[in-house]
């Protein structure tokens, strides 16, 4: 019995290191086809050329839009003032006319409460 057992762990000893061995060739092999693939993209990259913007040219354009955006900024006069009270008081006017309205087409466009599912598995505790 002693020496099935111990056959046995000694099988099962080669079989594990010969699956070691083998992951580590079959790394080996991956590895070296990534450093390959890597060192001819790292020569394809040395043959290309690339144009650095003029960060002064870049600079300038986002001045010039600042500036003719703060150009045409101007201090709030009373007629801008009297004209947004005034649309204040037709919005006002607007949702009380036709708040039937909305509140009809909400219940026909909405289903009821009892059609709704919950969200959150916590709302359907009772």
């Amino acid at each position: 019995m002693y020496l099935e057992v111990r056959s046995m762990f000694e099988v099962l000893i080669g079989v594990g290191l010969g699956l070691l061995l083998a992951s580590n060739g079959a790394l080996w092999v991956k590895l070296n086809n990534c450093y390959s693939s890597l060192s001819t993209l790292i020569q394809k990259s040395k043959e290309l050329s690339v144009d650095v913007p003029n960060l002064d040219e870049i600079r300038d354009e986002i001045s010039n839009t600042i500036e003719d955006f703060m150009s045409n900024l101007h201090v709030p006069t009373a007629q801008d003032h009297f004209i947004g009270g005034l649309s204040q008081i037709m919005q006002m006017w607007a949702m009380k006319k036709f708040q039937p309205m909305v509140e009809q087409m909400q219940n026909q466009l909405t289903p009821g409460a009892e059609y709704i599912e919950p969200q959150y598995p916590s709302e359907n505790l009772p």
